[in-house]
């Protein structure tokens, strides 16, 4: 198991030296393509052991960690420099400070720095198929744009992926904090990479928003030392909840939040937007964003049912639905994407913070589903770049004449993050019905009303942009399917292929896969099971006829409305029974960007009170 464990981090770093290497395109997609079974059955070999399993590292591993953290942060401050970023250099130099700090005041430790788990296992498996497959799909979308660079783009890809397997292993909350950085350095080499002004612009927001993130890290281990003399996530958890301080605990939420993109901080990820389309797609699906709500499932046990948690549960409902808002007013469809990412993680650490076994359920389903659907949707969003020249919704307009079948994928996508029977509309629906059990508690109501009004703001956004993108001229009748590249295909058609059969067998995925990282986390089993395809849970059941049921309707009716022919003629009066052409769009609500000050003001006053509060700092 060691072996395997080893393999997932340090395998990716060797393809994609492999690949950096390679002279040629076609050895490039070989070498790629071997990243999907390979690392898919190791992580599967990892979920098949004996869990969870403490690994014993080398003490020359620690020594390499501890100067490989200040040859980063050397770096982030030689960038400051270099571009002048005053907030970058300050945050560096602080950084430097800060982790010396911490390594003189470490005490020893017998506990290993290494913990693989269920939950562990799970981000492995999310990373190995979904990561994967982007990558493979980007040696296609980079032989479009600029083939001689696709060795170095497709090899930092690859690299990121053992950077996250890493970053998911550990145990050791300094390693935790070299490896959160990891990320950082790794989406801001990502976003920078066409280097024209926009993107270093970006890339240097986005990584001083994350340094922050790396601070509260830092300041987080300090006060772990002070009040428990302890700095391993195992031994945190072991602290009596009575007695503990929520101030460490309270700055790892804000790192969290920082590295989820929640408001004020989610210009980073709106920023990533400017990279080609594959960053897009690992940043919001298999890597980076995802640690957020991972850190909070890992602290979930310690802070349930706190002040903190409750804050955590009202701050990140909020940005679920002003997240969501705000997509509306966007009219370039990765910026909606984005949006849409933002808020979503903001249900995924919601459910997270609530810390009980369903709302445990809960947040997994949303993090594996998220990332099927949104690596989907940005797949599509680079298809329609690379082949049809769209990027706006305007543009995008009787897309389905020429485009049915990527019409048809961006559909699903959006369909498998509203209804039902689809993961994330489950996880929303099962949220609901714990939160309900909790009336008496401010923050569950507060959930109830975020999730409720999030969800149909979302509802509102995707149907908006699949009535945009399914329209058709009054004329036409008939439609003659793309011709797309055969990688195009095959990787968007996994992840189709994924989230119906997924959604068919939502009941035993939840039951006899899910729940068992449930009863990781949590201590105890979620009180969900499978009857066949029926899914039942404490409060309903979801029948095995209605899945099945909404799954052929949500497939088969949006293909025969495409054959749907209706021709009318519209006059008015006194125009001598002239034909008047009809138009019809969709409502614009740019008049919800007006509102955005004070939604930013909100959201910072929630992190602060979050901090403050919920930290115990005061």
């Amino acid at each position: 198991m060691e072996q395997a464990v080893t393999l997932l981090i340090i395998l990716p770093w060797i393809l994609a030296l492999a690949v950096f290497l390679s002279p040629n395109h076609r050895l490039r997609q070989v070498l790629t393509f071997l990243s999907l079974p390979i690392l898919t059955y190791l992580a599967y070999m990892v979920w098949s052991s004996d869990l969870p399993y403490f690994i014993e590292t080398p003490h020359w591993v620690e020594l390499g960690i501890t100067v490989f953290d200040y040859f980063l942060l050397g770096y982030f401050l030689y960038q400051g420099f270099k571009f002048r970023s005053f907030l970058v250099s300050v945050l560096a130099i602080a950084q430097i400070f800060l982790l010396t700090w911490v390594l003189l005041i470490l005490p020893h430790s017998i506990t290993p720095s290494i913990y693989v788990d269920r939950l562990t296992a799970f981000m492995y498996l999310i990373v190995a198929t979904v990561g994967s497959i982007i990558c493979i799909y980007a040696t296609k979308y980079m032989e479009q744009e600029n083939v001689e660079r696709e060795n170095r783009f497709v090899a930092i890809l690859l690299w990121f992926l053992g950077v996250m397997n890493f970053a998911v292993s550990v145990n050791n909350l300094e390693w935790f904090f070299a490896l959160f950085e990891t990320t950082t350095l790794a989406s801001y080499i990502l976003i920078r990479f066409r280097w024209d002004e926009i993107s270093i612009k970006n890339a240097i927001r986005a990584l001083w928003m994350n340094q922050v993130g790396g601070i509260a890290i830092l300041i987080g281990i300090l006060f772990a030392v002070k009040y428990y003399s302890v700095y391993n996530f195992t031994d945190i958890l072991k602290i009596n909840a009575a007695a503990i301080s929520m101030i460490p605990l309270g700055f790892l939420s804000i790192s969290a939040l920082v590295k989820g993109a929640q408001m004020p901080f989610h210009k980073w990820l709106l920023g990533a937007m400017v990279a080609p389309t594959p960053v897009s797609a690992i940043l919001h699906s298999a890597t980076m964003v995802k640690i957020a709500p991972y850190l909070i499932l890992r602290i979930s046990p310690v802070i349930k049912g706190t002040l903190l948690a409750k804050l955590l549960i009202t701050t990140t409902g909020f940005v679920f639905v002003a997240a969501g808002l705000l997509a509306l007013t966007q009219d370039n469809f990765k910026r909606i994407l984005a949006y849409s990412t933002i808020s979503l993680l903001g249900l995924m650490m919601l459910t997270a913070s609530m810390g009980s076994s369903i709302a445990v359920l809960a947040s997994l389903l949303l993090i594996l589903f998220h990332a099927v659907a949104k690596a989907l949707l940005f797949l599509e969003a680079g298809i329609m770049e690379k082949v049809f020249h769209v990027k706006y919704i305007e543009q995008m307009r009787r897309l389905i004449e020429k485009a049915p079948i990527t019409v048809f994928f961006i559909a699903l996508g959006f369909m498998s993050m509203t209804l039902v029977p689809y993961g994330i509309f489950i996880a929303k629906w099962i949220t609901l019905e714990e939160a309900s059990k909790f009336l008496s508690h401010g923050a569950y109501i507060a959930s109830i009303i975020f999730i409720t009004i999030g969800g149909v703001i979302l509802a509102l956004l995707y149907f908006k942009v699949i009535g945009v993108i399914s329209r058709k001229r009054g004329e036409f009748v008939s439609f003659k399917p793309e011709k797309l590249p055969f990688l195009y295909m095959i990787t968007t058609g996994a992840y189709v292929l994924f989230t119906i059969i997924g959604s068919l067998f939502i009941a035993h995925l939840s039951s006899d896969f899910i729940n068992l990282i449930v009863k990781d986390i949590s201590g105890e089993f979620a009180n969900v099971k499978a009857s066949g395809l029926t899914l039942i849970t404490p409060v309903s059941q979801l029948y095995g006829w209605q899945i099945v049921g909404a799954i052929i309707l949500l497939m088969v009716v949006p293909i025969f409305a495409y054959f749907v022919h209706f021709k009318a003629d519209k006059v008015y009066e006194y125009t001598c029974g002239e034909n008047i052409p009809l138009n019809i769009g969709t409502y614009n609500f740019f008049c919800v960007s007006k509102i955005e000050p004070f939604i930013e003001t909100t959201a910072v006053a929630l992190f602060v009170l979050t901090l403050v509060l919920g930290g115990g700092l005061v």
